[in-house]
């Protein structure tokens, strides 16, 4: 199993939806396909588990659609080679300016 993956699996950090951490951006709105492998798969549910738990932290309700579109974004940016860091900062920025959270 790819060192990337178990990164996720291990994630200590969140999927929080706060202020990015760097100036990446994702280049273009484009829609986010659904995971079609067992790797996508386990990185969807990872990414949605975190992202509900600090949502919950936080008091707050994802509007529908959001979690779903969030970590197909993240599955497309580390299927494109991106690090996790990378894609957290760039789903983050995506589902700030779209959701205004």
């Amino acid at each position: 199993m790819p060192s990337r993956l178990f990164g996720l699996l291990l994630l200590s950090g969140s999927m929080a939806l706060g202020a990015p951490q760097s100036q990446a951006t994702q280049s273009g709105s484009q829609p986010q396909a659904p995971p079609t492998n067992m790797k996508d798969q386990i990185i969807m549910g990872a990414c949605s588990q975190a992202m509900a738990s600090e949502l919950s932290l936080a008091g707050k309700t994802a509007p529908a659609g959001m979690v779903k579109e969030t970590c197909g974004c993240v599955v497309t940016q580390l299927n494109k080679k991106s690090s996790l860091d990378q894609a957290k900062v760039i789903c983050k920025q995506m589902a700030a300016a779209k959701y205004g959270l």
